[in-house]
């Protein structure tokens, strides 16, 4: 005797909705984020201290709740790189841009782009390392800002050329008076990064170049003259890549009208 289609559609829609519901199901990823930028070849991904780090996405069920131990691969959509189970990533032979993803049964993310570079053997400021910014009063948000603090980091190869490392992560200090300012410290100056953004943390582009500015505003300054100093730095498995830190001071100089 056959059931009632009816029945047998209402059964079939209650364990849909059983299995999409349940606690252990994943129904969204989350990988927006990598250990570092940039990955060397011949090692493994690491974060910027150092440390072997694996990709990492986290899974969510259809209550929003994150999934334990979700079962998530990760996968490389380019050649240069070797992916392990738990996620370590191991850069071959090649350099520029690598495309990897998590996934998950009937689930994929967004790529995110993973640079294979050559492994940083030195850094060097390509600006001025001191410097005056002629500020103004009322404080103008177009004058008073340093020209670009300019940096690379790069390797040097045997016959003396430079390859610049990109994706690397460099990590700034700025003191005035001897003491540093948190990036949230904007009463005297701010740093603004590559991108456009007030950061203490910046990445090199293509050629291992990174070229940031200083915002200073004039009218919170105690007295006319006065120096700031911006300190950068660059690692690599936990060690300053020679040459680092570098050191820039701008001296401040209100401008003569």
């Amino acid at each position: 005797m056959f059931a009632p289609l009816a029945v047998v559609l209402a059964a079939v829609a209650g364990s849909c909705t059983e299995i999409g519901t349940s606690p252990t199901t994943i129904t969204s990823l989350e990988f927006d984020s990598l250990p570092f930028p940039a990955v060397v070849t011949g090692d493994t991904l690491r974060d910027s201290l150092g440390r072997a780090a694996p990709l990492h996405a986290i899974a969510f069920n259809a209550a929003g709740q994150v999934v334990p131990n979700p079962s998530i691969t990760y996968l490389a959509l380019d050649s240069g790189l070797t992916i392990g189970p738990t996620g370590i990533v191991t850069a071959q032979l090649r350099n520029g841009a690598v495309r990897v993803i998590a996934s998950a049964p009937g689930l994929q993310s967004v790529p995110e782009t993973l640079i294979v570079a050559r492994r940083p053997d030195t850094v060097f400021a390509t600006s001025l390392l001191v410097d005056t910014l002629r500020y103004t009063i009322p404080d103008s948000a177009s004058a008073n800002v340093t020209p670009a603090l300019g940096l690379q980091v790069a390797t040097r190869d045997t016959a003396g050329g430079i390859t610049g490392s990109q994706g690397w992560l460099v990590s700034y200090q700025v003191l005035y008076h001897g003491k540093a300012l948190a990036v949230t410290d904007t009463t005297i100056a701010s740093l603004w990064n590559t991108a456009g953004l007030s950061a203490l943390l910046d990445t090199t582009q293509s050629g291992g170049t990174v070229s940031p500015r200083l915002r200073v505003r004039s009218t919170l300054l105690p007295t006319l003259t006065e120096s700031l100093t911006v300190v950068a730095s660059v690692r690599y498995r936990g060690a300053p890549v020679p040459g680092s830190p570098v050191t820039y001071l701008i001296q401040l100089r209100p401008k003569p009208h």
